[in-house]
């Protein structure tokens, strides 16, 4: 079995035999942890506050992220006009909290290097900007991030248009042989904030191979995609209690200097911010797996083994904190919540004290002796007992750990359907350990099995880890 990047293997733990002598301890070579992403931002900032709200959000998460590139875009609500000004008015509220985020979290990027890359876009709209001669200073920007001498995707997170990366993508393809076209478009992924201008079109029709994940569905019909799960009321069954401007006027806006570059909802809640959730590391996440799903949603093939790199809507389904079952796009975010929300307060905490002991963090896992937040791949036969531990996780706080477990079952379905998913039976949903027994299977099947802790800290703190069990056919 080939294990992608950022999965590691795990022995299959016999039951009986748990025991901490048979892993290394916490803090040892065991500990993985995946590399950080290389991100490029295209914001329509300005069209109105969504955006804005996003960026102060993603400031907060910087450190998880190698920045290459935040370029102020146009998009069919912004036109004709790019506001580059406002990214860095929010980067000189960012350089304010810098020294106390630094007290939390290693790896916060100084406020000079996010500002040495930002761009202008193209200020114009889509195809009819893009062409011979038409290179912008943001267009350069992606061709430069994408040659690097790095082995890490760029990943290009598209908030609006696509202009500059469409005409980015219509430079190489002029200069260049297709060989070399090919091997550039093999190092980006992209994920959209569904099509605000017809270059997304233009660039998956040119670019049929490059990895882009998108809601595809009528102009404009946005209450079909799966990133209105991040704080919609059209999102049916989603607890609307964490995404209103009270509750952010309470945790966010009132929170020192960057705070204050948040505005206040006006249409909706950072409709952008799912396309940098999908790639935060916090144990749940493979980003080159669109289908296993995260805090920035699941997305599958139109046709499984397609050479398309399109991936599309699709859904999960949820029980709703209103004692009803959904099946829906958006319940692939929703779903998350509450855990996403209570981090970015905690995150917005951590911006006005330099003490961490008057803020939380989130507790730190070990899923069968291995730390850090790589998925854990075991192999299993039909029949065998599975044992999985989350012995020698902690809390740094020193907050007490409720630990469950739960088979997420969607991405075992993608070819078949929820309904017809195998289930496995866990001995328990709570608890450090749980065991179950491989069940009968026709061909190697591949189960997900999810470790989430919830800390009792104010606010209360997520973390996770999956594990991926294949099950061979006795």
């Amino acid at each position: 079995m080939n294990i992608p990047k950022g999965i590691i293997r795990a022995p299959l733990m016999l039951l009986g035999l748990v025991s901490m002598l048979l892993f290394p301890a916490l803090g040892q070579s065991a500990e993985t942890m995946p590399d950080k992403t290389r991100i490029l931002i295209l914001t329509d900032i300005g069209n109105e506050p969504d955006d804005s709200q996003s960026l102060v959000r993603f400031l907060l998460y910087s450190n998880e992220f190698n920045v290459e590139g935040i370029v102020a875009t146009t998009s069919t609500w912004l036109r004709d006009k790019v506001n580059p000004e406002m990214i860095m008015q929010r980067l000189d509220a960012y350089e304010q909290v810098l020294p106390n985020l630094r007290q939390h979290a290693s790896g916060y990027p100084s406020a000079d290097a996010l500002r040495q890359v930002v761009r202008s876009g193209r200020a114009g709209f889509g195809m009819d900007v893009v062409g011979d001669n038409k290179a912008t200073e943001a267009s350069r920007l992606i061709i430069q991030a994408v040659d690097k001498q790095d082995a890490r995707p760029l990943w290009i997170t598209v908030w609006g248009g696509a202009v500059d990366l469409a005409q980015a993508l219509h430079d190489v393809r002029a200069t260049r042989t297709p060989e070399q076209v090919a091997a550039f478009v093999s190092k980006i992924r992209v994920y959209a904030i569904s099509d605000q201008d017809n270059t997304g079109a233009w660039i998956r029709a040119n670019f049929p191979t490059l990895r882009y994940i998108t809601s595809i569905h009528a102009w404009n019909d946005y209450f079909l995609s799966t990133w209105i799960g991040m704080s919609s009321s059209f999102a049916e069954g989603s607890d609307m209690s964490q995404v209103n401007n009270e509750w952010l006027s309470k945790h966010i806006r009132s929170k020192g200097p960057l705070g204050a570059v948040y505005p206040a909802i006006e249409y909706t809640m950072e409709g952008d911010t799912p396309s940098f959730l999908y790639l935060i590391q916090n144990g749940l996440s493979d980003p080159e797996h669109t289908e296993y799903g995260s805090w920035g949603g699941r997305y599958a093939a139109i046709v499984p083994g397609d050479t398309s790199g399109l991936r599309v809507s699709t859904s999960d389904q949820v029980m709703s904190h209103n004692g009803k079952m959904y099946r829906t796009a958006s319940a692939t975010i929703w779903r998350w919540r509450d855990a996403f929300q209570n981090d970015f307060a905690a995150r917005m905490d951590w911006t006005v004290t330099k003490d961490s002991r008057k803020a939380n963090h989130n507790p730190d896992l070990v899923l069968n002796g291995q730390s850090g937040r790589s998925i854990v791949a075991i192999d299993a036969k039909a029949g065998e007992t599975v044992t999985l531990s989350a012995d020698g996780s902690h809390d740094r706080d020193g907050d007490k750990v409720n630990y469950t477990w739960w088979q997420y079952k969607e991405p075992t379905a993608t070819a078949i359907g929820v309904h017809f998913a195998p289930e496995v039976k866990l001995a328990n949903t709570s608890g450090m350990q749980t065991q179950f027994v491989a069940p009968d299977v026709k061909t190697p099947t591949p189960f997900h099995i999810i470790l989430q802790a919830k800390d009792e800290g104010t606010p209360n703190l997520f973390s996770y880890r999956r594990a991926i069990v294949t099950v061979m056919p006795k």
